[in-house]
């Protein structure tokens, strides 16, 4: 487990950096930062072990992991089909300012759906392995928003500025 925690906080910190020079140097992630972000997003979900030991809940705790887990997809998933279109949901077109539908409540409903969704199998698999890799993940995450967030600023100017003002992070 110590060198996969390790491997996801140098992946992360890879992709990061990657994503952010892409973004600054091209104005657009290419199949690389894309595939280095895929991987700053699954490689810490390897120690939460949701996929090989999944077990039906059980207890309370079980069954709000499970609420949560749904509820956090399901607003990844909304969030992802309102671009309506794959290569904006993979940072590979910038598109139109989304700001309808979950976009509305947040800038970052699929980076928050997401974090739900690991936070509600984490609280079915409680350790201390689990708290680490969601802060693993919530560190990426919030930077990985930073990062997009000055990109946002450079391609969509004064109006990304007024959504931004209006609209919580998360």
């Amino acid at each position: 487990m110590v060198w996969l925690l390790a491997g996801s906080v140098l992946t992360s910190a890879m992709a990061l950096l990657y994503a952010r020079w892409e973004y600054r140097r091209r104005g657009r992630l290419g199949l690389l930062g894309l595939g280095l972000l895929c991987a700053m997003l699954f490689l810490p979900n390897l120690i939460l072990d949701y996929a090989t030991t999944y077990q039906w809940p059980s207890t309370l705790m079980d069954y709000a992991g499970v609420f949560i887990g749904v509820a956090g997809l399901a607003l990844c998933l909304v969030s992802m089909i309102r671009f309506r279109s794959m290569t904006q949901v993979l940072c590979l077109d910038p598109g139109t300012l989304a700001t309808a539908a979950p976009y509305r409540w947040s800038r970052n409903p699929q980076y928050v759906g997401w974090f739900l969704f690991l936070l509600g199998f984490a609280l079915n698999d409680w350790s201390l392995w689990c708290l680490a890799a969601l802060v693993v993940i919530g560190v990426s995450l919030h930077l990985l928003v930073l990062i997009e967030e000055e990109h946002l600023a450079n391609v969509f100017g004064e109006p990304y500025e007024n959504y931004r003002s209006r609209v919580p992070r998360y």
